[in-house]
C-alpha cells in the first residue's frame, strides 16, 4: 500500500510523522493538567496545524473525557454568523455531553435557552457555567482561526471567547489553529480586545532532521530502496515541506509500483505533479501578499534590503519560509522554491517601493544591451562577444547553467533569453567592456566609464540580500543614492526603450 495515499487530508494516527517536541509541548499544555491552558498553533499554509491539533489532542479524547475534560472542534471558516457559530458550539457540547451521558436536566433547558434567541449571550453564560458546577470543562479546538477576521468584525465575539477562556467560572479553554498571529486578526477585525495576551504560542515550521529521518523510512518500509542522490533531488524539490513531501512521495512511489524495473527517478515523478507543485507556491506567494510579507521575503533573498527588520527575518525563519545556510546568508526553504520566487522576481514587481524601480532599471539596461548588441553582431551577438571578448565569456556561461538549471526545474515558464539571467555586476561589465563601451555604448549613455563605474557598482552592492549580522540594510541616504541611480539610467535610456 502507497503510505501517502491520502495526503493532502488531515493526517492521523501511523500516518503522522514526528514533531515530537512540539507535541510534547502541547501535551504539557493542555493534556497534563487539570485544568487545561490556551494555546494557538501558528504556521504557514498547509504545514500540519490541524494534523498536529488532532495529534496531540483529538486523538487523547478518552484521557481527557476521563478527567471530565470535553475537546470540541469546529472549522471557524464553516460559519458566516457570529450568532451561528456561538449556537453551534452550544449544540456540539449537548451533542457530546449527551453521547457521554453527561447532560443534566438543568443543562439542557440552558441550552434551550441560548439557542431559543439569535443573541442570547448571558444564556450562553449560564449555559456553560451550570456545565462547570456539575464537574466538566469544555476545550474547544478552533480550526482556520484566520476566518475570523471576517467572521467577528465588528463584533464582540473576541471579547466574548476571552470571557469564556480566562474566567475560571466557565472552565473554558480554547487551542487555535492559525496562519497570522492572533493580534494581527484581531486588528484586521477591527478588535481592540486584548484577546491574544491569554494563548500560549507554538509556531510550527517545516519537518526537522528526525521527522526526515521518519519520512523516508516509509519507502524502505513498503520495500523501495531509496538512495542518498534520492533523498537530495526530493530535498531539492520540497526541502522540509510536509504537504510537498507527501505529494512527491506518492507520487514516486505510484510509479514505482507501476514500473516493472522499479526504478525511482525524482525529476520523472516531479514532473507528474508540478503543475500541482506550482499551485502550491502560487497560493502561497497569494497569502504572503495578503499579509503583506511577500515583498520582504523577496528583499531578503535577493535584495535591495529597504525595509527589514531583525522581527521579519525571525518570523519568516519561525515560519520556515527562510534558512541561512554555509554559501547564502538565506534561502528559501526548498532550491526549487527559491528558483520559482527568483523567477517571479525577475518579472513581477513586487513590491512599490525601490524593487519596483530597481526591475525597470534593470529591464531597461537588458533590452538596451540586447537591442544595440544583436544591431551589431546580429542575433548571435552573444556568440561574437565570447569570442571577441574574452573576459566576459564566463558572465554567459553562469547565465546558461543557470537557464539549464530553471529549464529542468520549470520547463515552458522559463526565460528564453539568456541575458535574463545576468546580475547587475554583469550587466555593467558588458556595457564598460574596452572596445564595446567605445563603439556602442559611449553615444547612447554619455560621460565616461569610471563614472558608470561607481554607479553600476553601488546598485550591485545594494542588490545584495540581507547578510548573516540582519543589519544590511539601506539607509536613508543609501536609498535616495539608489533611487537616483536608477532614475537618471531610465533617463538616459527613456529613447532606446520601449
Amino acid at each position: 500500500m502507497n503510505p501517502f495515499a491520502n495526503y493532502g487530508r488531515i493526517v492521523h494516527g501511523t500516518r503522522f510523522i514526528g514533531r515530537e517536541a512540539i507535541v510534547d509541548n502541547i501535551e504539557n499544555r493542555i493534556i497534563h493538567p487539570d485544568d487545561p491552558g490556551n494555546l494557538v498553533i501558528i504556521g504557514m499554509h498547509r504545514i500540519g496545524k490541524s494534523s498536529l491539533a488532532r495529534k496531540a489532542i483529538i486523538e487523547q479524547k478518552d484521557n481527557l473525557t476521563m478527567k471530565g475534560v470535553l475537546p470540541i472542534w469546529m472549522g471557524v471558516a464553516s460559519y458566516d454568523l457570529p450568532s451561528d457559530f456561538f449556537h453551534a458550539l452550544v449544540k456540539r457540547c449537548v451533542r457530546e455531553m449527551t453521547r457521554l451521558n453527561w447532560l443534566s436536566d438543568t443543562v439542557q433547558d440552558l441550552a434551550d435557552n441560548a439557542l431559543a434567541t439569535e443573541d442570547s449571550w448571558n444564556e450562553i453564560k449560564d449555559f456553560f457555567t451550570e456545565v462547570r458546577e456539575i464537574g466538566y470543562q469544555m476545550l474547544l479546538i478552533l480550526d482556520e482561526f484566520d476566518h475570523a477576521r471576517h467572521l467577528f468584525k465588528g463584533n464582540t465575539a473576541f471579547q466574548r471567547l476571552r470571557e469564556l477562556a480566562d474566567y475560571p467560572d466557565y472552565g473554558f479553554s480554547l487551542v487555535l489553529t492559525s496562519r497570522r498571529s492572533i493580534r494581527d486578526i484581531e486588528r484586521l477585525a477591527g478588535s481592540t480586545s486584548p484577546f491574544h495576551n491569554i494563548f500560549q504560542v507554538q509556531r510550527l515550521g517545516m519537518f526537522n532532521d528526525d521527522d526526515l529521518e521518519i519520512y523516508f523510512s516509509r519507502f524502505s518500509d513498503i520495500g523501495m530502496s531509496i538512495s542518498d542522490e534520492h533523498k537530495k533531488r526530493v530535498l531539492f524539490y520540497c526541502g522540509a515541506h510536509p504537504y510537498l513531501l507527501e505529494m512527491l512521495g506518492w507520487e514516486i512511489v505510484e510509479r514505482y509500483h507501476q514500473n516493472q524495473e522499479q526504478e525511482i527517478d525524482v525529476d520523472k515523478a516531479v514532473d507528474s505533479i508540478l503543475h500541482s507543485i506550482f499551485g502550491h507556491y502560487d497560493d502561497m506567494i497569494r497569502l504572503l501578499r495578503e499579509e503583506e510579507t511577500i515583498n520582504k521575503l523577496i528583499q531578503i533573498l535577493f535584495g535591495p534590503v529597504i525595509d527589514v527588520k531583525p522581527t521579519d527575518v525571525t518570523e519568516l525563519e519561525n515560519y520556515g519560509l527562510i534558512r541561512s545556510t554555509d554559501n547564502a546568508p538565506y534561502v528559501a526553504y526548498s532550491e526549487h522554491f527559491h528558483d520559482y520566487l527568483k523567477l517571479h522576481e525577475r518579472a513581477t514587481e513586487f513590491a512599490d517601493d525601490l524593487h519596483a524601480i530597481w526591475n525597470k532599471t534593470e529591464n531597461a539596461l537588458r533590452e538596451v544591451i540586447t537591442t544595440t548588441m544583436s544591431g551589431a553582431y546580429g542575433d548571435d551577438w552573444i556568440k561574437e562577444l565570447e569570442k571577441t571578448r574574452p573576459n566576459l565569456k564566463q558572465i554567459f556561461e553562469n547565465c546558461r547553467q543557470a537557464q539549464k538549471k530553471e529549464e529542468k526545474s520549470f520547463s515552458d515558464r522559463a526565460s528564453q533569453n539568456l541575458i535574463d539571467f545576468t546580475y547587475p555586476a554583469d550587466l555593467f561589465r558588458v556595457v564598460l567592456a574596452k572596445g564595446i563601451w567605445d563603439q556602442h555604448f559611449q553615444s547612447i549613455f554619455g560621460e565616461y566609464t569610471s563614472y558608470w563605474d561607481e554607479r553600476g557598482k553601488f546598485l550591485a552592492k545594494c542588490r545584495t540580500p540581507l547578510g548573516h549580522n540582519r543589519d544590511n540594510i539601506l539607509r536613508t541616504d543609501q536609498r535616495k543614492t539608489f533611487e537616483a541611480y536608477c532614475d537618471e539610467i531610465l533617463g538616459v535610456l527613456s529613447d532606446y526603450i520601449e
